[in-house]
């Protein structure tokens, strides 16, 4: 809608009454005060919808003024226009001026502008009273104090220091704005550790002033000394003040110290060897912390360490030189990259002096330490030279198989040689004795059931100190429990002038054998499931014992229901089977056992779930082995997982997404009908499920049974049915309306067992605004013109909204072409207010001084009216 005017000389009979002229003659003077009125101060955010309304006041008598409102200092682009005007007739005491904000992408700190009134004319006595000025603040925008993030977010991988400190450098940016001092926090987590083991400060503030976009920080790596792989921490920004805000993808960085402190140690903290055992070899390892165990630390580069040997002057202590002597031409243990395990090589002098037991240590040195590396215990040994020197020897049981009984394993040993006789002292000539086994218990049987030879002769050559009595096994498949045997030297038939000393008998055993206890597992030819049954929901467990079923067994078992999802143990639930945890299963001697667990009545079971059972240990009830025994075992997997069908589940009940309906009042017909799916996951059972509707958000009130039907209700799932549905119907009618927010909720079932699907048990339909709600606007019918004004004179223009009157709306207008350069108020933003019908703008014509032709310049008025209303 545009509304034509000219500019020019014309009479002023033309305009009738029409033209607001700035002063009109009169034959008295008058006297007014033209100020503002109500609030001068503002404070507002930048945006589109920012506008402020200025009420202009004139007090006195009664007479026309054209008020102009103007922006003090340069015009900085922050504003929609710079200046306006109102015109005041003389029955008029006040008029509202509107000032638009622009909206910019460029960060600025709060802002704080002047917009004085001024007097068109002074004619007719007015003049300007106080308040007289308005100050409008626009507060800092655009993250005008900036955006805090790490410039970099690639992985940083750094070595711990040895034996100095090592600081990590950060670098923090600040994107966007840099006003004002704002703070940053961090804190490091995720290791496999707390980070105050390996990192110093693990957490901390840091400070950015005002103007500065770049700040560094450092954090220390700590030398802990202690065998680690590779650690993994998270450094991330926490918290920001200051105005600031985290740039989310860029707000940590991992930091990898890598592989460090390789461990060093000796195999073995003690070393027994006889004088004449020549040369040995005492073994040094890296990177393990136990002999057998795995890697740790790091093993890719060199590391040395030196040692000591320390050996006292008196009684027991060995002689360097005289006893043994070290091999080694410098005192330096070398791992080159990629070695775990060296040997240092000392000789034992065997001499013909009869001696008690001699010992020397070894010692690895910290503090000579080279590379990355650390002690670790055993860093010393001690090695003891056995007592020798009887010319033949003494002959004995060794001492190791006195301390720790010796057990074999009938299943799988067919010869066993761990049984060794030991000749102490002298080794010339040779020697010989003999020796016999027997049973050590009230079983009659013959020894030679169960091994052989049941007796013999154990034989040394000249020089030999050790020899082994080997035994033979005897293999049956016949299950039997473990069986003690007693093996002696006889004194009475040593010959070769030795000796015969203790231990001169020792009993071992003969462990239980071909699963006398039993072989437990999983029945494979029965069926291990989930019932389901009128009577009630359980597990069906089949168990089988092979073997033996010798004794009463207890076999404790671990059954865990898990939810749909990965195979957690740790995430599984209780209240679901109506015993506990952890059940225990006794074979009473016999093959078989059928194992019921009850599920609870109330118990919800959801589709995709698992049940796991987990075998754990096997007791002997009612026999206790001499020995620890072989069996009972287990055989076969030791985990079952049982998973919860769609048929088996309990209904897990819920909408088929959650997101947001949007719905249109229908305009061809009289209703529409808005279908929302059900999905239930697990079918057991019948259920229903009762619904309401909920208007929600600032337009609530305004929602009727009008709008849509109906507004409760329920869903009926039949046993076996998985998928429903609610339909609401959507009415027409003629009322402008805007968005209408309605929550659908799913508020119950009507068993327990049955349950609401968590995260979609609720949709929001909104009814999209209708029927014009911010209304239609255009020039009011005395506005349109043609308007014929001279320069200096104001001219008053009303908008008008018809339709709806809901919502809050902005109407642009501006004169054109070149209107800002011919009036004050050429261009701005109208606001109207919800309920508000009208709105007037006032023009003024600039007196520029330039001579012009008669109607030589052609102004038009337009709009452009936002949201949800229209130029008609």
């Amino acid at each position: 809608m545009c509304s034509p005017f000219f500019v020019g000389m014309l009479p002023v009979l033309l305009l009738a009454g029409l033209i607001l002229a700035l002063s009109i003659p009169g034959a008295t003077s008058e006297s007014a005060t033209l100020r503002f009125l109500g609030q001068t101060d503002f404070v507002v955010n930048e945006s589109s919808t920012a506008v402020v309304r200025l009420v202009v006041e004139r007090v006195g008598d009664p007479v026309n003024v054209t008020a102009l409102v103007l922006l003090e200092g340069a015009d900085t682009g922050d504003f929609e226009a710079i200046n306006a005007a109102a015109f005041l007739l003389s029955t008029e005491s006040s008029k509202t001026i509107f000032i638009a904000v622009k909206d910019d992408d460029l960060p600025e700190a709060d802002e704080t502008f002047i917009f004085n009134l001024k007097l068109q004319s002074s004619s007719n006595g007015v003049t300007l009273g106080t308040p007289n000025k308005a100050t409008i603040t626009i507060l800092s925008n655009d993250n005008a104090f900036g955006i805090i993030a790490f410039n970099s977010t690639d992985e940083i991988v750094v070595d711990e220091p040895r034996r100095r400190n090592h600081y990590v450098p950060f670098t923090l940016i600040r994107e966007k704005g840099t006003y004002g001092t704002v703070s940053v926090n961090f804190e490091i987590s995720d290791g496999p550790n707390p980070a105050i083991e390996d990192l110093s400060p693990d957490r901390g503030n840091i400070t950015i002033p005002v103007g500065q976009a770049v700040v560094h920080f450092s954090i220390l790596i700590l030398d802990d000394q202690i065998p680690e792989d590779d650690e993994v921490f998270s450094v991330r920004l926490t918290g920001v003040a200051g105005g600031a805000l985290l740039r989310p993808n860029a707000s940590s960085v991992q930091l990898r110290i890598r592989r460090n402190d390789s461990p060093l140690r000796f195999s073995h903290s003690i070393m027994a060897v006889p004088e004449s055992a020549g040369v040995i070899s005492l073994n040094v390892t890296r990177g393990r912390l136990t002999e057998d165990g795995p890697l740790v630390g790091s093993v890719d580069t060199e590391v040395s360490v030196d040692y000591m040997v320390v050996s006292g002057e008196g009684l027991g202590s060995a002689t360097p030189a005289m006893d043994f002597l070290d091999l080694q031409p410098v005192r330096t243990v070398t791992f080159p990259p990629f070695v775990y395990k060296t040997s240092l090589l000392f000789n034992i002098n065997d001499d013909t002096v009869p001696e008690i037991a001699e010992s020397f240590h070894l010692v690895l040195l910290e503090e000579t330490i080279k590379g990355d590396a650390v002690l670790i215990s055993p860093n010393a040994v001690l090695v003891t030279i056995e007592p020798n020197d009887k010319p033949h020897g003494v002959l004995s049981i060794s001492s190791s198989a006195v301390i720790q009984p010796i057990t074999i394993n009938e299943d799988l040993t067919q010869r066993f040689n761990g049984i060794i006789i030991v000749r102490n002292g002298g080794s010339y000539g040779a020697v010989s004795a003999n020796w016999s086994i027997s049973r050590n218990s009230s079983d009659l049987s013959p020894v030679s059931d169960d091994l052989r030879p049941v007796e013999g002769t154990v034989r040394f050559a000249a020089n030999q100190v050790d020899a082994v009595i080997p035994i033979d096994i005897v293999a049956d498949n016949q299950p039997e429990e473990a069986e003690a045997f007693i093996l002696r030297l006889l004194p009475n038939t040593v010959t070769g002038n030795a000796e015969v000393d203790e231990p001169m008998e020792m009993v071992f055993y003969i462990q239980d054998s071909d699963d006398v206890y039993g072989l437990f597992r999983f029945d494979p030819e029965k069926n291990q499931s989930i019932h389901s049954q009128p009577e009630g929901r359980f597990l069906s467990l089949n168990f089988l014992r092979d073997g033996g079923t010798l004794g009463d067994v207890s076999m404790t078992i671990t059954a865990l229901y898990v939810p749909a999802g990965p195979i957690d143990p740790a995430l599984a639930r209780d209240q679901i089977l109506n015993v506990s945890r952890s059940v225990d299963v006794v074979f009473a001697r016999e093959r078989m056992v059928h194992v019921i667990l009850p599920i609870r009545n109330d118990a919800f079971l959801q589709n995709g779930a698992h049940f796991l059972i987990q075998l754990n240990t096997l007791e002997l009830v009612d026999i206790k082995p001499p020995i620890p025994s072989n069996s009972p075992r287990f055989g076969g997997p030791r985990n079952l997982t049982l998973t919860v069908t769609p048929d088996i589940a309990n209904g897990e009940i819920g909408f088929t997404s959650n997101t947001t309906v949007v719905v249109y009042e229908p305009e061809d017909s009289n209703t529409s009908t808005v279908n929302l799916p059900l999905w239930r996951d697990g079918t057991d059972g019948q259920a229903e499920v009762f619904w309401s509707l909920k208007p929600i958000g600032a337009s609530r009130e305004d929602v009727t049974s009008n709008d849509l039907t109906p507004l409760n209700g329920s869903v009926v799932f039949l046993s076996g049915q998985s998928d429903a549905s609610i339909n609401l119907t959507i009415m027409a009618d003629n009322i402008p309306e805007v968005n209408e927010t309605l929550l659908l909720t799913l508020d119950r079932s009507n068993v327990e067992n049955q349950i609401l699907k968590a995260g979609f048990t609720s949709r929001e339909i909104v009814i999209l605004e209708n029927d014009d709600p911010g209304g239609v606007f255009e020039f009011s019918p005395f506005s349109r013109g043609p308007w014929v004004i001279n320069e200096g004179e104001a001219v008053e223009l009303h908008v008008v909204r018809a339709q709806g009157q809901l919502l809050k709306q902005l109407v642009r207008y501006a004169v054109m072409p070149s209107g800002s350069a011919e009036f004050y108020g050429a261009t701005g933003i109208l606001e109207f207010k919800p309920g508000e019908r009208e709105v007037v703008v006032a023009l003024v014509a600039r007196p520029d001084g330039v001579p012009e032709v008669r109607g030589s310049l052609w102004r038009s008025v337009c709009f452009v009216g936002p949201g949800a209303g229209h130029v008609r």
